[in-house]
């Protein structure tokens, strides 16, 4: 039998080694699940369980050789548990591969129950009152596992505030007109479940934070903008413009293709077909000639927008004129 979990443990310690150095329990524990001395291993992992301060890396490698431990010891609902806890810190965790259906099934049972009910969540919220910034907080959401006790606030100064979870949400008072800081959300024995931001890149809040999100007003003000729509409104025109009179055109060769009689009555097409070509040509042309009115003058006018531009409101006018508009207004 121990010949058969051989290649699962290399695979195991593959996995594994490309991670953070963990403490020196932790690597006991690897060397016994490799040997298959799986309850020394267990001991193992439950002194590194008791350790304060575990980094994040560290707590999601103990789940997962807790997992692996007990799925190999034919543990069901502590494998399940173990891999619980792991998939709702972690939900793209990954076993090493060719581990045994005992430790693999309990797994992707987690990952199912992990996708409906988690992963863990923090939620950053800063209050402003008054131009300062009055607290920051962190609230957990989905910690069905009652993981989460405290946040350790890191705030700008090298100050630094563990304060508990009620309610599931911890805040720590500021009282600045702006803040740096992150937080690390941390279990009973302190243990780093997730980050808020981190030293590195911490979050800011308050005028800093709003003056970093601020963009130079485009030059022109609304004028450009205003002037390039007015500009394509009149291109839209004219090409509507220019369709129609394809249309009418196409209408009125229609009618003097068609084949007359020697008193130039038209003899290929019905008297009503010949009329309403006609009078489909006059109206077709008639609004291509209204529409490349229309869009001179709006093009005319967006390139007035656009390069001139006004001081103040503009005051535009288009009034209907026989075969086109006439533009009035301030520019």
């Amino acid at each position: 039998m121990r010949a058969l979990f051989l290649l699962p443990a290399a695979g195991l310690l593959w996995g594994l080694t490309a991670h953070a150095a963990p403490s020196a329990a932790l690597n006991d524990a690897r060397k016994l699940i490799d040997d298959l001395e799986l309850e020394a291993a267990l001991k193992s992992l439950d002194a590194v369980d008791k350790t304060e301060g575990n980094d994040r890396q560290t707590l999601l490698e103990l789940f997962t050789l807790q997992g692996i431990a007990y799925g190999t010891l034919g543990k069901e609902a502590k494998t399940r548990d173990a891999f619980r806890r792991l998939l709702v810190l972690d939900p793209g965790a990954k076993l090493p591969p060719d581990l045994p259906p005992r430790v693999r099934t309990p797994f992707f049972e987690a990952k199912d129950w992990s996708s409906t009910n988690g992963p863990l969540t923090p939620v950053p919220r800063a209050q402003l009152e008054g131009g300062r910034v009055r607290s920051v907080s962190v609230t957990i959401e989905k910690d069905v596992l009652r993981l989460a006790k405290s946040v350790r606030f890191h705030l700008e100064g090298s100050e630094v505030v563990v304060v508990p979870l009620t309610g599931g949400t911890a805040t720590t008072e500021v009282g600045r007109p702006t803040v740096s800081w992150w937080a690390e959300v941390l279990t009973e024995r302190k243990a780093v479940l997730l980050e808020v931001g981190s030293a590195a890149q911490p979050r800011v809040e308050g005028e800093v934070a709003a003056e970093t999100v601020k963009t130079a007003p485009a030059a022109g003000g609304w004028r450009r903008p205003t002037g390039f729509g007015v500009l394509g409104a009149g291109a839209v025109a004219a090409g509507v413009g220019v369709f129609l009179g394809l249309q009418a055109n196409e209408a009125r060769a229609k009618v003097a293709a068609a084949t007359r009689d020697e008193l130039g009555r038209i003899t290929s097409l019905s008297q009503r077909d010949a009329m309403a070509l006609e009078a489909s040509s006059r109206a077709n042309a008639t609004t291509a000639n209204v529409l490349f009115g229309v869009g001179g003058a709006l093009a005319a006018a967006g390139v007035v927008l656009i390069i001139l531009g006004p001081s103040g409101e503009p005051t535009v006018a288009l009034s209907p004129m026989p075969g086109g508009v006439l533009l009035t207004g301030a520019f």
